[in-house]
């Protein structure tokens, strides 16, 4: 069953959320918060929901400044960490698994160390948890639409692994941010100085950290530093870039579900 909702946070955004509510079984199993990259919205998560949905309830949120939801005067990491936590308090459920792809795994980081009772477990897919080298500049900030697009059909490229078919950057680059030259600036400029290392102590629940071997954002060093940080797993997938939800759904399906089946049954410490 599919359920579309708007859901009004502390800070006054309204954020568009898709609940895929399991059938039989999966009803009784803790369900999943999608939280997806940056500048993207959350049909990027479309590719996972089927098998996820078949075992298990699926929550997809757009962030403040994303897809169909409100713009927030101030963006970041702090806001879409409050914002998502308030959906996790709005669906009034005693478990959840929280995953993110890109800033999106950041972010699950904060969730999962504001609300420690709740949250089952956290995963990043190409999730860097602090400013990169790369990102130490000014972030860019196009002038109009058209800067937005020129600067999205770039990065779409650079997202994913060398040498990936044509469609696969067409689908990134169509799932890109839509509500502006402004927002778009404003929502780069937060992303580019997000540190949610100082979250990291303080989750409390198993987590998995899922890397591209081309992930020109996140590398393979750091992926695995993360998981190290969060007493977790690191996981490399071959031939995917930073964008792997897009790039190879059954790659993260077969870390994914394995990494929730058995936080199921795990307990908090």
């Amino acid at each position: 069953m599919l359920r579309l909702e708007e859901v009004t946070t502390s800070r006054g955004n309204v954020l568009d959320v898709a609940t895929i509510a399991a059938e039989g079984r999966g009803r009784a199993r803790p369900p999943v918060l999608l939280i997806h990259p940056i500048n993207m919205r959350k049909e990027c998560w479309l590719g996972v929901v089927p098998d996820l949905a078949a075992e298990r309830t699926c929550i997809l949120v757009d962030l403040a400044g994303h897809g169909g939801s409100t713009d927030d005067p101030e963006f970041s990491i702090e806001a879409w960490v409050a914002d998502c936590a308030d959906v996790v308090d709005h669906l009034d459920v005693s478990d959840v698994h929280v995953v993110g792809g890109s800033l999106g795994g950041a972010i699950a980081v904060g969730v999962a160390a504001s609300r420690p009772g709740v949250v089952r477990s956290v995963a990043g897919f190409g999730s860097s948890v602090r400013p990169g080298p790369g990102e130490q500049g000014d972030s860019p900030a196009p002038a109009d639409e058209n800067a937005v697009r020129e600067l999205f059909a770039g990065l779409a490229r650079e997202a994913v692994a060398p040498g990936s078919a044509e469609d696969v950057v067409d689908t990134v680059r169509r799932l890109t941010n839509r509500h502006g030259a402004d927002v778009v600036t404003r929502v780069l400029r937060a992303a580019y100085v997000a540190d949610a290392t100082g979250w990291l102590d303080d989750v409390r629940c198993p987590a998995l950290w899922v890397t591209g071997e081309h992930d020109v954002t996140c590398s393979l060093e750091e992926g695995a530093w993360i998981a190290e940080r969060l007493r977790g797993s690191h996981a490399a997938l071959r031939d995917v870039g930073h964008l792997s939800m897009i790039e190879d759904a059954g790659a993260v399906l077969l870390h994914l579900l394995p990494h929730l089946r058995t936080a199921d049954r795990a307990v908090a410490v």
